[in-house]
């Protein structure tokens, strides 16, 4: 699959957990993929956290906080934050490419076709 827009995004987000058995509904931040406007997504920080952490960076997905978390790089080593999901399963290495190929594209808002 090739994430090419926020919504197919989402899908995969929610899909992906939900079938690792991950549910954030309990998570400090809940499941923020599905309730941020594209806008809040792309250039905005992760709710429900005291420390601002932006979510990502279009066109950088080393870079983003977002794959960061789901690597457990950065930040995300075990202190201040850990690992996302929290105590896993985590994501695989190809789940992890096909956001971060989403990312580097720029981060595309969906299809500009006019129907």
């Amino acid at each position: 699959m090739s994430i090419s827009s926020y919504k197919e995004f989402q899908s995969f987000m929610s899909e992906t957990l939900a079938a690792m058995g991950v549910d954030a509904e309990f998570a400090p931040h809940e499941e923020f993929w599905s309730s941020l406007t594209y806008s809040e997504f792309t250039q905005g920080n992760v709710p429900g956290i005291a420390r601002a952490v932006r979510i990502l960076i279009p066109g950088d997905s080393a870079g983003s906080a977002l794959i960061q978390s789901l690597k457990g790089e950065g930040i995300f080593t075990g202190a201040p934050f850990r690992r996302m999901p929290g105590g896993g399963p985590f994501m695989t290495d190809d789940q992890i490419g096909e956001i971060a190929a989403w990312i580097d594209a720029g981060c595309p808002e969906g299809d500009a076709a006019v129907s």
